[in-house]
């Protein structure tokens, strides 16, 4: 028997008392065998519990089809207590539930086995008087269970794929619970045999946990999707999962998303204008949109609206909800874009929650940036706002206690790969993407906002020729940031991504980042080119900062200091390229810096340290990543004209009562480009000693020789007969020959740091004293090239 089946001492005195009553009182017979059916269904519930022994190959050997069989010889297996897996030390989903058996994934981390087999034996008695039986699994990454050779069911792998041993699954679930027919089982000696399949071979972890209890009681299973709408047998509820969105022009509109029970069917905005006292909306602007049924949890309706004809610049309170209920959500508020080319948001990224108390850290940290910058006007986030997107409670976990502070803000965000479950994003954002783009795994749009352009992107798409992105969305991506570029009210162009190219942990030796048609290939060359500023990112959990990208290569700047708010900060002043910055988490998860990478990719960036939180130790769920819930982080931008401040603050639980604190300032500043244009000179060698942004050489010009003795960059015909020397006054030197023919070009020091746009310098002369590899040479597309 079954170790889950015991006996029940005291039920079989009761059932001995009721039979011998019966001999006397026949006609309470039907009652002792209700009695005894009663105690043979409490007694033998439990068939397989979630701590069975299983025996399991992890030999990564691909076993065919064979090994599902109830008379395959597994006698040289190993055997162990389930859960079993690795790479977590307790279950994902309930961490009082430890690893059981830690199974091998064989020797190289970066290609582990991508099938692991499983097979366990259950005793099953009379299954008479149970409605059906309870199936629990909990899989990471997915699986294919048999009984008795014929296959039961799968999870993260599609109904109709032929199976082989490199298949991989994606249960993004990890759990369920779900109820099959007792005749699933025969009466005695039943084979449960399961093979469990990896994502990738560089998956992290792996999990298996499975249960099966007969039960005589099946809960009642509602098809949501085929209820009448008004569903007229469900309570109203409430108004929940509230978003107001960016849609269309930022300063006379805004979209509206949130959640109620299938009771309501009407979408309902209503909007005021805020004053100094309480907002009367019996007088309020109505607008009316439409709703669906949510595609994970359909037993919810989801409404979406948009208002318009809104006034810039101006602050506003709505609710949202049912006017025919009379339901309706708290007040909330927000504000409209101006137009003065002067505004704050706060940017933070990964909320990303297991469960709800995690839920409320996050929400923690919305709040607590909220209050730090007091003027923000919207929030931006880089993604994973949830762990898993089908998960509707997960939704709303994060928004619902966020809501005082998202309730009275713009909330944009990308989409994170943990969001990227069918429709979940979108049925959360109400914005305005490209006509016919996909919204299933996410969405890409854009939107001005004063004197910037914003560009929300989505890596949840996938393709040949880009990883994480279609090239549908590289498309639109050039077209829109092409016609932002075109107007001239904008001065700003920032890019938000999920899976960005430039981070410090765990993901960027992932092969969608640095593989041959990975993230960190494709679009830095692009979005360079392009003309964009600053680049928002996550999916990594740990802050960093780039200096300039140009196609790979870091390329200094020009630096001033300046206070911003009595903070004291560094700018960048008309960089040419583009800074990329990721600022860590805002919920509970955090990685340990990347040690795998050449250490010289650690040169492209400014900031670029090991975790705040490392210093607590490693998480005693998972050994390879910093404890969780100790460290959070924010960023408050500012865009003022052509200055562009970041202050990035940390919130540590064990410092300062958890309030935030500034950890790096950084901006950026654009000047006006002055060129100098050099038609004629008086004197016989022509020296530049200022630090010019552009000096046009013209044909005109005799001298034969020009002296440069400062930062510049140089252009024009008539550099195609001068010999140009280069010897500066201060160290680091950047001169760029902006790809224009020079006749020859002499190295005179070592304080000189980079060339750019030499690729159309015709002689080099070098003196023996000049050390080569001590300055970098670029062409003027960004890629290094080499001297001699």
């Amino acid at each position: 028997m079954n170790p889950g089946l015991k006996s029940n001492k005291s039920c079989k005195m009761l059932l001995s008392f009721f039979l011998v009553f019966a001999l006397v009182f026949p006609n309470f017979t039907h009652f002792a065998n209700a009695v005894e059916a009663e105690e043979q269904a409490s007694e033998e519930s439990v068939l397989l519990p979630y701590d069975a022994v299983w025996s399991y190959s992890d030999e990564g050997t691909d076993l065919g089809t064979e090994w599902r069989n109830n008379d395959y010889d597994t006698s040289s297996w190993k055997t162990g207590k389930a859960p079993l897996g690795f790479g977590d030390a307790v279950s994902e989903t309930n961490p009082n539930i430890p690893l059981g058996t830690e199974v091998s994934f064989g020797n190289d981390e970066n290609n582990k086995h991508m099938t692991t087999y499983f097979k366990t034996e259950v005793d099953v008695p009379s299954l008479e008087g149970y409605e059906g039986l309870e199936m629990y699994i909990h899989v990471d990454d997915g699986a294919v269970v048999y009984i008795n050779g014929e296959e039961a069911f799968r999870k993260g792998i599609e109904e109709g794929v032929d199976l082989a041993y490199d298949t991989p699954g994606k249960f993004k679930a990890k759990e369920e619970t779900f109820y099959i027919p007792t005749d699933a089982l025969k009466k005695g000696k039943n084979i449960i045999s399961a093979e469990v399949h990896q994502d990738g071979g560089d998956s992290s972890d792996l999990w298996f946990e499975m249960s099966i209890k007969a039960v005589t009681e099946i809960p009642e299973i509602i098809d949501w999707t085929t209820t009448p709408l008004p569903n007229p047998n469900v309570a109203v509820g409430e108004v929940s999962r509230v978003v107001v969105s960016f849609y269309g022009d930022t300063e006379t509109t805004k979209g509206f998303t949130w959640y109620t029970s299938q009771a309501s069917i009407n979408s309902d905005v209503q909007v005021v204008e805020k004053t100094s006292g309480e907002p009367n909306f019996e007088n309020a602007v109505t607008f009316t949109g439409g709703y669906q049924r949510s595609t994970n949890a359909p037993e919810f309706i989801v409404h979406k609206a948009v208002a318009t004809d809104l006034k810039p610049g101006t602050e506003y309170q709505y609710r949202v909800g049912d006017a025919s209920l009379d339901l309706w959500s708290d007040v909330g508020s927000f504000v409209t874009a101006e137009g003065d080319d002067e505004f704050t948001f706060i940017n933070l990224t990964d909320t990303q929650a297991k469960t709800e108390e995690e839920a409320i850290l996050s929400s923690e940290t919305f709040a607590k940036a909220s209050q730090t910058v007091e003027d923000s006007e919207f929030i931006l986030g880089n993604g994973d706002i949830v762990d898993t997107g089908s998960k509707e409670e997960q939704w709303g976990w994060v928004l619902d206690h966020s809501k005082e502070t998202l309730m009275n803000t713009t909330f944009a965000s990308s989409a994170g790969n943990h969001d990227e479950d069918k429709n979940s994003f979108y049925e959360h954002f109400n914005v305005k993407t490209p006509e016919g783009s996909s919204t299933e795994t996410g969405a890409y749009y854009s939107y001005d906002y004063e004197n910037a352009h914003f560009v929300i992107l989505n890596t949840n798409e996938d393709s040949e020729e880009y990883q994480n992105f279609s090239p549908e969305q590289i498309e639109w991506l050039q077209e829109d940031i092409k016609a932002a570029k075109a107007n001239e009210n904008i001065d700003w162009i920032i890019a938000n991504i999920h899976k960005g190219p430039y981070t410090t942990s765990n993901h960027a030796t992932d092969d969608d980042i640095m593989g041959e048609n990975g993230v960190r290939e494709k679009l830095p060359p692009m979005l360079y080119e392009l003309g964009v500023d600053l680049v928002l990112q996550g999916h990594d959990h740990i802050y960093a900062r780039t200096k300039p990208i140009q196609e790979g290569n870091a390329v200094e700047a020009d630096k001033a200091t300046e206070e911003f708010e009595g903070i004291e900060v560094e700018y960048s002043v008309n960089p040419d390229g583009t800074i990329y910055v990721i600022p860590a988490t805002a919920g509970p998860k955090v990685y340990y810096k990347n040690k795998e990478i050449d250490p010289a990719y650690y040169d492209l960036f400014e900031v670029a340290d090991e975790n705040s939180a490392a210093k607590y130790g490693a998480d005693p769920t998972n050994d390879s990543r910093p404890v969780r819930s100790q460290v959070q982080n924010f960023v408050e931008f500012n865009i003022d004209g052509n200055k562009l401040t970041g202050i990035t603050y940390e919130i540590d639980q064990n410092i300062n009562n958890g309030e935030p604190f500034v950890i790096d300032a950084f901006g950026i500043i654009k000047e006006e480009r002055k060129t100098d244009n050099l038609k004629d000179a008086t004197s016989k060698k022509l020296k530049i000693t200022k630090p010019y942004s552009v000096v046009n050489i013209d044909e005109a010009v005799e001298q034969e020789e020009i002296f440069v003795q400062a930062s510049v960059t140089l252009k024009g015909a008539g550099l195609a007969n001068k010999k140009v020397t280069i010897s500066p006054s201060e160290h680091n030197a950047v001169i760029d020959f902006n790809g224009e023919e020079v006749k020859e070009v002499r190295l005179q020091t070592n304080k000189i740091k980079e060339i750019r746009g030499a690729e159309n310098v015709q002689q080099w002369n070098i003196p023996n004293g000049v050390k080569l590899k001590n300055i970098n040479f670029y062409h003027s597309n960004g890629k290094e090239i080499t001297v001699k």
